[in-house]
């Protein structure tokens, strides 16, 4: 288990998604900006978002300026590049944990897609695979 946890290290918890969202679309914000963004969605207490945004700059993805009275966040990343990321990390994880059952899953919903090109697609992506390694 421990071995998952770390590979799947990169996932965040509710919080700390709401808590990114909210930055991705401000762009820059202070805890209270955060703070009243959410308490509309959520009863959380301020110093539970300054926890939670204290963390996220420890994980690297929000930069902490503190030059000014409050401290202001940016995200380090986009929010598209930390989603293919994480796409990226959980995908692998589950293919080489459980290599059958993943591939098995995709296949199904690409046949599901009701393209029919993708799967062949697919298939000649596969025989290729196969040729090259008889020779």
């Amino acid at each position: 288990m421990a071995k998952r946890n770390k590979q799947l290290q990169g996932l965040l918890g509710p919080l700390e998604t709401d808590v990114m969202e909210t930055v991705w679309r401000l762009g820059d914000a202070t805890v209270r900006d955060v703070h009243e963004e959410l308490r509309n969605r959520r009863d959380l207490a301020y110093t539970t978002i300054m926890t939670t945004m204290a963390r996220l700059a420890s994980k690297g993805l929000l930069e902490r300026d503190t030059t000014g009275l409050a401290h202001r966040y940016r995200p380090t990343v986009s929010r598209e590049v930390y989603a293919k990321s994480t796409v990226t990390s959980v995908v692998d994880w589950l293919v080489q944990s459980f290599p059958e059952p993943a591939m098995s899953y995709f296949v199904e919903k690409i046949d599901d897609s009701g393209d029919p090109d993708v799967l062949s697609a697919l298939r000649a992506s596969i025989d290729a695979r196969r040729s090259d390694e008889d020779d």
